[in-house]
């Protein structure tokens, strides 16, 4: 008996329901956090517009969202950029953009294919080489973005039948590697070696097993413990596999990183990170033993099916990597630029939590002050990010600075300056919420 096609002229059907988050709790709680920030008129802080170089200093306006007509019509101001990645200051370096701008009339915007087909130029192999070298590893891969390097990385190393043992305050693009890894997730609380340990003590020896954390962690600030963390790997038998997003080109001698920071390069088997960060490029790497990298390089998900990274991009990489070796100043600058602000916050009493990097959060006592300092400060000329839910938990709101480099000492007391005018505008300091101690 053949089949019948439903005769749609005829039979009443009910209407099509086109609102997406119906059916789904998830994306229902998603709309009603859009709902909040628009009605309460934080849209203008959130994804605001920069109309030139995000450098030291940069122009921009609220975002065009929102619905406070008095700010839209101000339009874009000047303001020091307190909330950039660009933790080394080399975004716009002269010589980073000679040498994009000669990469891109040699090899144009694109190589319009993958790495593994058609989509490797000698750039790539230089930048890679060079990576490696820098960070102190024998070989390193790129990706994309450093979202799909620790996809890519996780869901190829590890898998069914693994324990993996992961910090709970682990970036997002980890906790989503490891759901598609399949892989036995163990999370531990908060650089808790106890915590760790009391799990590698149950598991076999000969069981395949990973321990992965943040270098920096990216909301806290503050940095991993990667010797206690390589030292219990070696007794039981585990892989370390550390994200280096936040300390790549921010940490450690000349840049190079939390393994080099701690001189543990030789211990910890995969090193990920960003090149979009203390790199002034775009996309994201993956540093191991040459015998690692050919795994990620035929295995890695990311790799084989994603464009290779534009040419000119590379070429400013690689330069940025020769300017951070021959001018270990930067480094030095940047840490002084980050304790002298953190310093400086923690004197009118404001909780910068346990940062120890040039990230450098402060705790806020309700989740509307965040944005209403984000606003005051944005007005005073000083650009911050208000960080909430779901990047941090509900009840740790925070603002979230980023020290660079190329700030001024200028640059930090007029910071200071702004900060302390606004929080005591909005009765911030006398606030025994901020009182409260990072975890």
């Amino acid at each position: 008996m053949e089949a019948t096609v439903m005769d749609l002229t005829t039979t009443a059907l009910p209407e099509k329901n086109r609102d997406l988050a119906v059916g789904s709790a998830r994306l229902q709680e998603v709309q009603k956090a859009v709902h909040y920030y628009v009605d309460n008129h934080h849209c203008d802080v959130i994804g605001r517009v920069f109309h030139g170089m995000p450098g030291r200093e940069a122009r921009v306006s609220f975002s065009p969202t929102r619905r406070d007509a008095l700010l839209d019509a101000e339009g874009p101001r000047d303001v020091l950029h307190f909330g950039s990645y660009n933790y080394s200051g080399l975004n716009g370096h002269p010589r980073v953009v000679a040498a994009a701008e000669a990469a891109l009339r040699r090899y144009g915007t694109t190589v319009s294919g993958v790495r593994l087909l058609n989509g490797t130029c000698e750039l790539h192999l230089e930048l890679e080489r060079a990576l490696a070298e820098f960070l102190g590893f024998e070989d390193c891969v790129t990706y994309s973005s450093g979202y799909a390097a620790n996809l890519s990385v996780l869901s190829a190393l590890c898998g069914e039948g693994d324990v993996v043992l992961s910090d709970m305050l682990n970036h997002q693009s980890i906790i989503d590697g490891l759901k598609l890894s399949g892989a036995d997730i163990r999370t531990y609380r908060h650089k808790s070696l106890r915590s760790i340990e009391a799990t590698l003590k149950k598991l076999p020896r000969e069981q395949r097993k990973f321990i992965i954390t943040d270098g920096v962690f990216s909301m806290d600030g503050d940095v991993a413990d990667l010797p206690g963390l390589v030292a219990l790997a070696e007794c039981y038998n585990a892989f370390v596999i550390v994200d280096d997003a936040h300390a790549t080109a921010a940490m450690g001698p000349n840049g190079r990183g939390t393994p080099a920071y701690f001189g543990l390069q030789s211990q910890v088997d995969v090193l990920t990170g960003s090149l979009s960060k203390g790199l002034p490029g775009i996309g994201g790497f993956a540093a191991g033993s040459k015998a690692t990298i050919d795994l990620l390089r035929f295995g890695s998900n990311g790799y084989i099916f994603s464009a290779s990274l534009p040419p000119p991009i590379a070429a400013g990489l690689l330069e940025g990597i020769r300017i951070l070796q021959e001018q270990p100043e930067l480094q030095e600058r940047l840490h002084h630029n980050e304790n002298y602000l953190r310093n400086g916050i923690r004197a009118m009493g404001m909780d910068c939590m346990n940062s120890e990097s040039p990230i450098i959060p402060i705790l806020m006592p309700a989740y509307e002050k965040t944005f209403e300092l984000t606003r005051l400060l944005h007005l005073e000329g000083i650009y911050v990010n208000p960080v909430g839910y779901p990047a941090v938990s509900k009840n740790r709101t925070r603002l979230r600075i980023n020290v660079s480099a190329n700030l001024t000492q200028p640059d930090l007391d007029r910071f200071l300056d702004a900060l302390d005018r606004s929080t005591r505008k909005l009765g911030l300091q006398d606030a025994p919420a901020l009182q409260q101690t990072g975890t």
